[in-house]
């Protein structure tokens, strides 16, 4: 049996946070304005595909004007798709809905990709004003490096997520029955190659804890807390 522990240190994380509000504008700015002008572009080649169709004469002209114009349409849908990933990876929009919600369309998602079945536990009384925005997006992009990990690196065969909030404190635990942690020295190996350094970065940067600890039944848990306000001293 062994751990690994990062202590919850107080590091500077102004210049995360400006990064995250960075990524916050540049997502807000892909979706307002890039995002309305390829839809006005769909609407358009949509509209000549309808006048297309509507013309009876020149038919295989027609035919191959018709067939450039879906290929048309399919760039655009291209592109937007590949926006809307961009989207996701600076500042995902799930997260508005609460990191408890974005949690369980994480795991769903990485459930529907891999085929591992996931169990999601979570506190239904968790505040929505606990959290900060760039604690929130930390917390959600560890959970979403845990998960990769599981999949990738320790051949999970199912995953639990938990997040509970007990005074003072906000605590989010991944637990995998991959190929967990053999001893220290594995442990180390792992940090260094399977993302664990980036993931204890982003807790140390809102003044989190983040520790490794073989599951109960074998495989690896991953455990994060974060100490907050007491939800009684929050301003409403």
């Amino acid at each position: 049996m062994s751990d690994s522990t990062v202590p919850g240190r107080q590091t500077d994380s102004t210049g995360e946070r400006i990064k995250e509000t960075e990524r916050e504008r540049i997502a807000r700015d892909l979706h307002d304005e890039l995002g309305s002008r390829l839809t006005a572009i769909k609407m358009a080649v949509a509209q000549l595909g309808q006048q297309g169709q509507d013309a009876a004469d020149a038919a295989s002209r027609d035919a191959s004007a018709q067939e450039q114009r879906q290929f048309a349409d399919q760039l655009i849908d291209d592109a937007i798709g590949a926006m809307h990933d961009i989207i996701d990876d600076l500042r995902p929009a799930v997260l508005d809905l609460g990191l408890a919600a974005a949690l369980e369309w994480l795991a769903r998602t990485y459930s529907r990709q891999t085929g591992v079945p996931y169990r999601m536990l979570t506190d239904n009384d968790l505040p929505e004003t606990l959290l900060d925005s760039f604690q929130l997006i930390s917390l959600y992009r560890i959970a979403r490096e845990a998960l990769h990990n599981a999949s990738r690196h320790a051949q999970a065969r199912k995953v639990d997520i938990s997040l509970t909030h007990t005074p003072g404190l906000v605590a989010m635990e991944i637990t995998d029955d991959g190929v967990g942690l053999d001893n220290a020295a594995h442990a180390s190996t792992q940090a260094e190659s399977s993302g664990i350094r980036g993931m204890q970065h982003r807790a140390a940067a809102i003044g989190a804890s983040l520790t490794l600890l073989p599951g109960e039944q074998g495989g690896l848990k991953l455990r994060v807390t974060l100490p907050v306000l007491s939800a009684a001293n929050l301003i409403k």
